[in-house]
């Protein structure tokens, strides 16, 4: 069975979205990036049958300019060139590398909330 998951979840959709750490290959560099993806895009990409782009909603990520700035990028949430976003981010099926599924994405609404995010925005 293929399968092609690439239209943006809504908040009635939650109950289908699992929370998970996904690790995409962009040339030679690894990005991480953390959300939402549905159930059915996991099952998928864990056969190996998912093809075509797979939205991550709710999605953020760790930043580091390399000269000691660091913290995270929420898509829609933090100041600066992410901040119109709609939260949801697209990659392709075949760069996955790694999907770590996780307890939940509490963790967003802290690093939404982080003093130190800010700062990174105004750098």
């Amino acid at each position: 069975m293929q399968h092609d998951q690439t239209e943006p979840r809504h908040d009635d959709d939650t109950d289908d979205d699992v929370w998970c750490e996904v690790e995409v290959q962009k040339g030679s560099l690894v990005s991480v990036y953390r959300g939402r993806i549905s159930r059915l895009a996991l099952v998928g990409w864990q056969e190996g049958t998912l093809r075509g782009a797979v939205a991550i909603n709710d999605v953020y990520w760790p930043w580091d300019d390399g000269c000691g700035n660091e913290g995270w990028v929420v898509v829609g949430g933090t100041p600066g060139p992410y901040a119109h976003g709609t939260g949801t981010l697209y990659v392709r099926a075949d760069s996955i590398l790694v999907v770590v599924t996780m307890r939940d994405g509490s963790e967003r609404e802290a690093h939404l909330l982080s003093p130190h995010t800010q700062n990174i925005a105004d750098a």
